[in-house]
């Protein structure tokens, strides 16, 4: 009985690894050696159907299409489910994309931007000034301090003055509160506020020359917001929450955290 060829061996006769090359399309074409007759252009792929072989050129499937098409398949679906009658809202839009697209995290960054310490110049005001108790301030000196007094007839002309810088708000106060060094009417003298060795903060009043522009980082001390309503009262702008104030009996004016009692924060001011 003869012994019938197995395909391997068959292959191998029919077509040697010397003389037949495979090449995917943009590779290089068959030589005149490798099939004799032939020229360049007659190797080129159309000799594979010449010898019972079928080449096939597949593009490469694409990732993309098939996400268009899953998205286009969930929508349909999402639109179905919806009942007859309703509208198709935004919110059905929102929650089609949230069920096909993966979710995007958000990350909040608070913004902070430098805010200039300096103050711009507005204007000048004189007025009187008494405590809502109508105690009057009174400069005495050496060394020089304020003291709040009753006055009466003549001794009203020992009340003091206040010469008011105003000074244009910062966008962060809502124009509730106005930025004014208070000055002594008829000397350098102006109220500040300090704080010593860890001590409380102090009210005193200290010789100064303020013209123009107030720099808060270098003159901070001598800055005082003026808080508008009923009354008016004065906060230490180095020091939020401390206040000019006086107390029931006649002595000298300090600053306080804790108004109420016998001390005194609220003052009425008249041009």
């Amino acid at each position: 009985m003869a012994r019938v060829p197995e395909g391997q061996e068959e292959m191998m006769d029919f077509c040697s690894e010397n003389e037949i090359q495979f090449y995917e399309m943009d590779g290089p074409c068959l030589t005149k050696a490798a099939l004799p007759g032939l020229t360049q252009e007659d190797a080129r792929p159309h000799w594979a159907c010449q010898l019972g072989i079928q080449v096939r050129i597949s593009p490469k499937a694409s990732a993309k299409g098939f996400r268009k098409a899953a998205i286009i398949v969930v929508a349909i679906e999402k639109m179905k489910k919806t009942s007859p009658g309703s509208l198709f809202t935004d919110k059905d839009l929102m929650d089609i994309l949230n069920a096909v697209l993966e979710p995007v995290k958000f990350d909040t960054n608070r913004c902070t931007h430098a805010v200039s310490s300096i103050y711009q110049f507005s204007e000048e005001i004189c007025c009187d000034i008494q405590d809502i108790a109508q105690k009057s301030l009174v400069l005495q000196k050496p060394p020089p301090q304020l003291l709040a007094m009753f006055l009466q007839g003549p001794n009203t002309k020992h009340a003091v003055k206040l010469k008011m810088s105003i000074y244009r708000p910062k966008p962060d106060t809502n124009g509730e509160k106005t930025p004014t060094a208070l000055n002594i009417k008829g000397s350098n003298l102006y109220l500040s506020c300090v704080q010593k060795d860890g001590q409380p903060p102090l009210l005193q009043l200290e010789e100064a020359t303020l013209r123009g522009d107030l720099d808060k980082a270098t003159l901070g001390r001598f800055l005082f917001y003026r808080v508008h309503g009923t009354h008016t009262r004065f906060e230490s702008a180095l020091y939020p929450g401390w206040f000019i104030c006086t107390s029931a009996r006649s002595e000298a004016v300090g600053i306080t955290n804790q108004p109420g009692g016998a001390l005194i924060v609220d003052y009425d001011l008249t041009d």
